[in-house]
């Protein structure tokens, strides 16, 4: 009997360490033709200052696509049009392994991932998250040097639904 409850004991705790959190591409329809207001915050790589810039997002889904078109309304041309992709079954965006999926009670999604990249030419784990409710939507970078213990904010876009 005790062999028995140790295989099952063991056999949970592979299956709940093993499990992996995904994400499909209906937990974003909602954002689906959406108008965002808000802004940018980011430390700036030569003298380490926060610089907050207003913008603008439009959110538009196409297939297993999220695409952002970013409007800066103080730098124009910096105005960018990005894509996000759902790939691997739903365990990644883009080359970001997800970490963590918290579904709230009130509908909001909050998703954690990371990756191991550059940041400021220097090896650095980069952890991604991504928050949106009915009408909040953020997605933050935090970043974590090899050389370096602790992350930091490197910067966070906050928006209100318009």
């Amino acid at each position: 009997m005790k062999t028995l409850i140790s295989v099952l004991f063991t056999m949970t705790i592979t299956f709940f360490a093993n499990a992996q959190e995904k994400v499909n591409m209906s937990d974003f329809t909602s954002l689906d033709n959406t108008n965002w207001t808000g802004e940018l915050m980011y430390v700036n790589y030569s003298d380490s200052k926060e610089v907050t810039l207003p913008t603008m997002l439009q959110i538009e889904i196409k297939k297993n696509k999220i695409i952002f078109n970013t409007k800066y309304t103080t730098e124009e041309s910096a105005n960018n049009k990005s894509t996000l992709k759902i790939k691997k079954d739903g365990t990644y965006i883009d080359n970001q392994k997800i970490i963590k999926v918290n579904r709230l009670a009130d509908g909001s999604l909050e998703i954690e991932t990371m990756y191991e990249g550059q940041d400021d030419n220097r090896a650095a784990t980069i952890y991604i998250t991504y928050f949106f409710s009915d009408t909040k939507l953020s997605m933050k970078k935090e970043v974590e040097f090899k050389d370096a213990p602790g992350k930091f904010i490197r910067n966070q876009y906050t928006y209100t639904k318009s």
